[in-house]
C-alpha cells in the first residue's frame, strides 16, 4: 500500500512545477514570436537536403526580432536557416536610426556565431533625394515651381537638384557601416529597394523636364529620350555608387551589394513596375499586346557588385500575350527577364532573383479573367531561373501571403541542393525563350555531363531533340524532374 507522505509526493510534485513553467515559457516564448515569422517555423519543414555553402533564400517579410531577447533570437535565427530561410536586418533612418544600428548589431552577432552571413537592407536610409521640399523642385520659365506626382502620388523633383542630398544620404549609410565595423562584426550582404526617388525616366518625367528651365539648360539634347534617359540613368547610377556602394566597400570590399532591378541586359527592359504605365510614343519594342522599353546599362556605373533582376506576376503583365495560356503568359514574360539579366551578367556577378508568385498589385476589383499563374508553372519557372544561373533566391509578398510563398519556393530550393555542384560550379548554356507556347528547355554543363530541365505547355509525351552546347540530345517527357546526359 502507498503511504501518501510529502516525501513520496514531493519530487512527482516538483516534476509537475518544472513541467508546468517549461510549458508556460514556451507559451510565452510563442506568443512573442511575430505571426509571420511562426508560420514559417510551423508550415516550413527542415531542408531535406544538405544545404553546403549555397546561400539561404531571403524572404522581405519575415519580420523584426528586436523584441525577442539573444537567446530567443539565436533560437529563430537557427531555426529558419534549418528550413532554408535567411534573416535581413533592415536599417532605419531618422528616430528609429540608433535602435535600428544596436538591433542590426545584435543580430550580426547571433548570424556570425552561427556561421551564417550577415545580411542588411539599406532601403529606408536611402530615400530623400526628394524630400518633398520645394527646393527640389523643377521651375518653369515664369519662375513657378512644381513637382512630378505621377509616380504613385510621390512629389518627385528636378533631378539636377539631388545632388545637395549626397552628404546627408551618405551620412547615414556610413554610420551604420561604422557601428558594424567598430563592433567587429561583418556585413556580408548589403541590398535596397531604391525605386521611387531620384533621376527617373518613365511616366511624366520627360514632359515635366522639357516644362524645367533647370533641365533644359542641362540637357541640350532634350528631345531625344534614350539621350534624356541615359543622363539621368547615370546620375542615378552615380548617386548609388557614392551614397551605398562606396562607403559599404571601403569598410567591407568583399560584401555582395545591390539594388532592386539592378542588373545587366541587352538593352531592353521586359517589365513595369507597379507604378510605372506603357507609353507608345516612346521607342519601343511590341511582342503581341506588350511594349518593351529601351533599357540603360547602369550597372557597371553603379559600383554594385550583385545583380538583382525582378520576376513578379505584374497584374497587367496577364493581357500581354493573347496568344498564350494562362500559366504561359506569365511564364514567357517572367523568364524572359530573368533569361535577360542571366544571359548578360559577367560570370563572377552573382544573379539575386527576386520573386512573387501571387498576381501583384491587382486593383481593388480585378477582373475575373486574370487567371493567377499555377503553383506547378511557377515553380517551373523556379527550376528554369536556377539553371539559366541564377543564384541566389529573394522574395517579396504581402504578410498573409507568405506561408504559400515560402512553400512553394522552399520546396524548389531543398530539391534543387542535390544539384549544388551543378549550380555553383556549372556552365548554362541555354537562354531561348520560345515565342511559340511549346516545350521550354534549360541546360547547365558541368564538364562533360548536362543537367537539363524540360517544361512542356502543350500536351507533348514525345521526346524532343535539342542543341546543347553543340551536340543535340533528344529530352524525353520526364515532367517534374531534371535529367543528365552525356556530351561525349
Amino acid at each position: 500500500m502507498i503511504e501518501y507522505t510529502w516525501e513520496n509526493l514531493r519530487r512527482p510534485f516538483l516534476l509537475l512545477m518544472i513541467c508546468m513553467f517549461c510549458l508556460k515559457a514556451n507559451e510565452s516564448f510563442a506568443q512573442k514570436i511575430p505571426a509571420n515569422i511562426k508560420v514559417l517555423l510551423d508550415e516550413l519543414p527542415p531542408l531535406h537536403f544538405d544545404r553546403g555553402d549555397r546561400e539561404l533564400l531571403y524572404q522581405y517579410s519575415v519580420g523584426d526580432l528586436s523584441g525577442l531577447s539573444d537567446e530567443d533570437s539565436r533560437n529563430i535565427i537557427r531555426e529558419l536557416a534549418r528550413r532554408g530561410v535567411g534573416t535581413i536586418s533592415f536599417w532605419r533612418k531618422g528616430d528609429k536610426m540608433e535602435s535600428s544600428m544596436e538591433e542590426g548589431v545584435r543580430i550580426a552577432r547571433i548570424q556570425q556565431a552561427l556561421g551564417l552571413k550577415v545580411v542588411v537592407d539599406a532601403s529606408d536610409l536611402l530615400y530623400g533625394f526628394y524630400d518633398g521640399s520645394p527646393a527640389s523642385f523643377h521651375v518653369d520659365h515664369k519662375g513657378i515651381l512644381y513637382a512630378d506626382s505621377s509616380f504613385d502620388g510621390q512629389k518627385m523633383g528636378c533631378p539636377f537638384t539631388v545632388h545637395k542630398r549626397i552628404p546627408v544620404i551618405r551620412s547615414r549609410i556610413a554610420a551604420f557601416v561604422e557601428a558594424y565595423k567598430a563592433a567587429g562584426v561583418n556585413i556580408d550582404m548589403a541590398t535596397a529597394d531604391w525605386e521611387i526617388d531620384g533621376p527617373i525616366e518613365w511616366n511624366d518625367a520627360w514632359a515635366n523636364a522639357k516644362n524645367c528651365v533647370r533641365c533644359r539648360k542641362n540637357l541640350p539634347d532634350i528631345n531625344n529620350f534614350k539621350s534624356f534617359q541615359a543622363v539621368l540613368r547615370s546620375m542615378r547610377s552615380k548617386l548609388l555608387r557614392e551614397v551605398y556602394a562606396n562607403p559599404v566597400k571601403e569598410k567591407f570590399p568583399e560584401v555582395l551589394i545591390t539594388n532592386y532591378a539592378v542588373y545587366p541586359n541587352d538593352g531592353w527592359r521586359y517589365w513595369y513596375d507597379y507604378f510605372e504605365y506603357p507609353q507608345p510614343e516612346l521607342p519601343h519594342i511590341k511582342d503581341q499586346q506588350a511594349l518593351y522599353r529601351p533599357w540603360y546599362q547602369e550597372f557597371t556605373e553603379t559600383g554594385l557588385t550583385m545583380a538583382m533582376p525582378v520576376m513578379y506576376t505584374w497584374y497587367p503583365t496577364y493581357d500581354w500575350y493573347p496568344a498564350y495560356s494562362p500559366d504561359y503568359r506569365w511564364f514567357y514574360n517572367m523568364l524572359k527577364v530573368g533569361s535577360n539579366a542571366a544571359e548578360h551578367t559577367p560570370s563572377g556577378i552573382p544573379i539575386a532573383s527576386f520573386v512573387h508568385w501571387h498576381t501583384t498589385v491587382p486593383p481593388e476589383n480585378p477582373d475575373k479573367r486574370v487567371q493567377q499563374m499555377s503553383r506547378g508553372a511557377y515553380q517551373e519557372l523556379l527550376w528554369h531561373l536556377l539553371l539559366r544561373g541564377h543564384d541566389l533566391l529573394f522574395s517579396w509578398c504581402l504578410k498573409e501571403e507568405i506561408r504559400e510563398e515560402m512553400q512553394l519556393l522552399q520546396e524548389v530550393y531543398d530539391q534543387s541542393l542535390r544539384y549544388n555542384e551543378w549550380l555553383k560550379n556549372g556552365q548554362p548554356l541555354i537562354f531561348d525563350v520560345p515565342k511559340e507556347e511549346s516545350s521550354v528547355v534549360s541546360a547547365i554543363r558541368l564538364n562533360n555531363k548536362v543537367l537539363v530541365r524540360r517544361t512542356d505547355f502543350k500536351i507533348n509525351k514525345k521526346p524532343i531533340v535539342v542543341n546543347v552546347d553543340g551536340v543535340y540530345l533528344k529530352i524525353p517527357y520526364k515532367p517534374g524532374e531534371c535529367q543528365v546526359f552525356s556530351l561525349e
